[in-house]
Formats: structure tokens, sequence, C-alpha cells
């Protein structure tokens, strides 16, 4: 079978050996305008986040792709009912709970995007960069003491929560489905409250079609003016206008993203046109860099890899 490695860059030199002695392995920085033509020559597809297949790419392949490898948990960068329909097998991290409590980079940055925010990090470093010292300018929050409000009680909401008490902070939850053992706990609230109450509101849902749009302009509007909000999941949870405009008319003192509305259409990105406003301090975006390590690549990586070889096998 014709294995191509899409987006090669600091991949794990230990499985790519392992691919080479199972398959005929192509490792090439895939560009866009090459993507049919991969569809078209290769039975695996194994990539990350950088490219979008859809149900026009799937059907051009003329059924060649078997698998479509990547090693992340949600899967909106892919036309999963089309690869279904196609009989392309998808293998992701997606429902891998027990492996995934190991993999924690994306709560780090959870808490880095948080406390950049609350102690005017960019600012202070650019202010710095163009030969200023005043540390007047830059005076924070701190989390001790603080409501954090977790919206979406798995795996990375328990982790984040985790380190948001390490800190001092009292933790809301809301969680749509929660477990026995959380159903007993204090701290378990409904979603206006967790809003009303929350001085840091973080968003660790799962990315489903009936989440879409999850928060809403209502739920900006319930929180308070001095809070600020923290998306680490998908962007396509949060109506993007709505945050845009609780932005500009000050329903909330600030957020910090790392996932937009759109990543491949960054030209039409209400989060990146907030970036080029006056108000703009009160935003942080980072581009999806969450799970972006050298210890979650390598991890992950090699579990994908084992569960390719059982699935094939």
């Amino acid at each position: 079978m014709k294995v191509i490695i899409a987006e090669p860059k600091n991949f794990s030199k230990e499985v790519k050996v392992s691919l080479e002695s199972f398959f005929d392995l192509t490792v090439k920085n895939l560009k866009l305008n090459e993507l049919e033509h991969a569809f078209c020559h290769f039975d695996i597809f194994w990539f990350r986040l950088g490219f979008k297949i859809d149900r026009a790419l799937i059907e051009i392949s003329n059924r060649r792709v078997k698998y479509i490898v990547t090693p992340v948990t949600g899967l909106n960068h892919i036309d999963t009912i089309a690869c279904e329909e196609y009989g392309i097998k998808i293998i992701s991290l997606k429902g891998e709970f027990e492996f995934l409590k190991e993999v924690r980079a994306t709560a780090e940055h959870t808490l880095l995007l948080t406390l950049a925010l609350l102690r005017n990090l960019v600012p202070a470093v650019k202010s710095v960069s163009e030969g200023f010292w005043d540390r007047e300018l830059f005076k924070g929050k701190e989390i001790y003491k603080k409501n954090v409000g977790i919206i979406g009680f798995g795996r990375l909401g328990k982790i984040v929560s985790d380190f948001y008490r390490a800190l001092g902070a009292k933790i809301l939850i809301y969680e749509k489905y929660p477990d026995e053992e959380l159903s007993k706990s204090s701290e378990l609230v409904e979603l206006d409250l967790l809003l009303r109450e929350s001085d840091i509101v973080s968003l660790h849902i799962n990315f489903l079609p009936e989440n879409i749009k999850f928060i809403s302009a209502h739920h900006f509007s319930i929180m308070k003016s001095t809070a600020i909000f923290i998306n680490t999941s998908r962007g396509q949870l949060v109506d993007a206008i709505a945050l845009k405009n609780a932005l500009n008319n000050g329903e909330i003192s600030g957020a910090a993203l790392d996932v937009i509305s759109d990543e491949f259409n960054l030209s039409n990105s209400p989060e990146l046109e907030l970036l080029n406003m006056k108000n703009q301090e009160k935003l942080i975006i980072t581009p999806h860099i969450g799970g972006n390590t050298w210890e979650s690549f390598d991890k992950t990586e090699k579990f994908i890899y084992n569960k390719l070889i059982k699935e094939i096998n």
C-alpha cells in the first residue's frame, strides 16, 4: 500500500522508519494544489490539520484512498459523512480517552493564554521591544480567588480545572451529561449561572453538529463586563460575530483564542478582523498551536501508527 505523509515537519523519525518497513512511503510537504493528485495516487493519507478534506476531494479520488490518518481529536476538517459513504476509514485520536489523559499540551496552552491576557503580556512585550519601560501601563489581574467557569467537563475540562484550581481559583462547571461523581459536586451549575458568576470562562466542549455556535450573543450578554473568554477547543463552537460584538461593545473585557471560526478562509474571519481594530489589546489569537509540542507529536504519532497497523491487520 502507498502512504503519503503530507505534513512531515517534525514528524517522528521512529514512526517514519516503521512506516517504511510496512508500506511504500512518500514523505512530502504537500501544497494545496497537490492535494487532489495525492488523493488519486495513495491508499493512505496521513496529515494533521493543514488541509480541509471535503466531499469534492473525496469524490475526485475515485475511491483510491482507503485510510485517512490524522493524529488529532477533532474532525471538523474532514467530511466524515462523505468518508463513510465512500468506505474511507478515518484513524484519529477521537474517543481515545485513556491515551489522551497523558496528552496535556492543549490544557497547558489554555492556562498560558489566560495568564497572557490577564497580565497584558503581548502589549507589554511589544512595548519593551519598541524601547519603552513603563510598568504602570500594564497592571494586570491574578487567577487567585477568581471564579473560573469550565464549559464541558471531559478530558481537557478536567485537566484544565485542576490547573486553575492549583492557582487558587474557584471552579464552576457546566456539563450537559454529568457522570455520577460530577453530579454530586457543588461546583456543577447551570450554564447561565456559570457565565454570570465567572471571571474567566474556558470552553472545552466537543465539536458536534449540535454544538456549532454553542456560545451565542445571549451568553456574552450575561457575562461580567470584566470577564475574559478562552477558547482552545474549536472556533465553530462560538458565534464569531457575537464574540466580535461582545468585545467591541465592552460586554466582556477580553478573549484569548487558539482557534477561529474558519481556519481555511482567513480573509473572512471576524476574529482576525478584530486584530486590526483599536481594541486589539483585548484579544490574543494563536494559530491552533495548543497541541503543537514535541512531546505530544511524538506520543500521538506512535499511538496512531499502532492503531493504523491494527486496523490494517
